[in-house]
């Protein structure tokens, strides 16, 4: 284990799915707008992306978890690939697991809790700094204990101001959240009603990325700055198992399984392609998407030379939130 360097965020045994007969994935990479082949194990990951630095524990106990997490999930996603089915309770849950792992355990999610965590601590400071009065509390306070505040109140004002970003997110902190909140998130998965799609021969197959859990609204209209919650009644899951295979999981619909013709297909993968962090991952170049229902399809091979997609890997202000309820 402590020869993990790169430890991933989106396993290797879920990637395995989307891999060629070379046991290579097409990766079209939206920050260098370049497309490559590689093994899974070059991509999904990040150093030490799960190592822990608090005292007392064993650095790599998450990666251990995972580890052993891997055989289960494993070979119960092949089972439910086989049988297209999520009728096995056991099978169920297992995929369910990995779905919450996924959603809460990657960077996209890191940065958007960092950046909730920092408007919060500015918050925090922008009312302690509010009047003199209350400045000079905090200095009493801090000396009280020990830490003397040498910066007047116009200075102080001023560093605030002027120096964005201060309240930091630690790993150990992002980590604690993920494993706070994976249980929760996991039942609100087991709640909904999952259908299958089964990708038509001919449709060019479906993709994922480093971000393949897709949550939106289910009605397909804009909400505004309103984010969907994973709790939230009237939205989707999105979730692709294969090229062949997507799950879509709502709280309203149905457990069937339908074909998905081209059209449907493409439609799917422009929903997954939006919601991708950096990378594209596909078993080739072969895929198909559209920009907008209104849009034809388009080849996956000329995708990292579309300025539309590479322009949505532009920084926004989008939030993550992963639980909230009605």
């Amino acid at each position: 284990m402590a020869e993990a360097k790169i430890q991933h965020y989106v396993p290797q045994y879920y990637l395995r799915s989307f891999i060629d007969a070379k046991d290579q994935l097409y990766v079209v990479d939206r920050p260098r707008g370049k497309f490559f082949r590689v093994p899974t194990k070059k991509v999904g990951g990040e150093l030490y992306f799960n190592l822990i630095n608090v005292k007392g524990i064993d650095p790599f106990a998450v990666e251990k978890a995972l580890s052993e997490m891997e055989g289960i999930v494993a070979p119960a996603l092949e089972r439910v690939k086989a049988a297209t089915s999520l009728t096995n309770e056991q099978d169920r849950s297992a995929v369910m697991n990995l779905i919450a792992a996924v959603a809460l355990r990657n960077p996209k999610q890191r940065a958007a809790i960092g950046e909730i965590v920092n408007q919060a601590g500015q918050r925090m400071l922008a009312a302690g700094l509010e009047t003199r009065g209350r400045y000079d509390e905090y200095v009493a306070a801090m000396k009280a204990e020990g830490t003397p505040v040498r910066e007047t109140y116009e200075e102080f004002k001023e560093i605030v101001k002027s120096t964005p970003g201060r309240f930091k997110v630690s790993q150990d902190f992002n980590i604690l959240v993920e494993l706070q909140f994976h249980d929760n998130l996991v039942q609100l998965h087991q709640g909904r009603r999952w259908q299958m799609l089964l990708a038509s021969d001919g449709s060019g197959g479906f993709v994922t990325s480093d971000h393949p859990v897709c949550l939106r609204w289910s009605d397909g209209q804009d909400h505004g700055n309103l984010s969907p919650g994973f709790g939230v009644p009237g939205t989707e899951v999105i979730f692709p198992l294969s090229p062949k295979l997507v799950l879509r999981g709502t709280f309203e619909g149905e457990e069937n399984l339908i074909d998905a013709d081209r059209g449907t297909v493409a439609g799917i993968n422009s929903l997954l392609i939006s919601n991708i962090h950096n990378q594209l991952y596909a078993q080739d170049a072969l895929f198909n998407y559209k920009r907008s229902p209104k849009d034809g399809i388009s080849s996956g091979a000329t995708l990292w030379q579309d300025n539309v997609f590479l322009a949505a890997g532009k920084p926004k202000d989008d939030k993550i939130v992963a639980l909230r309820s009605k």
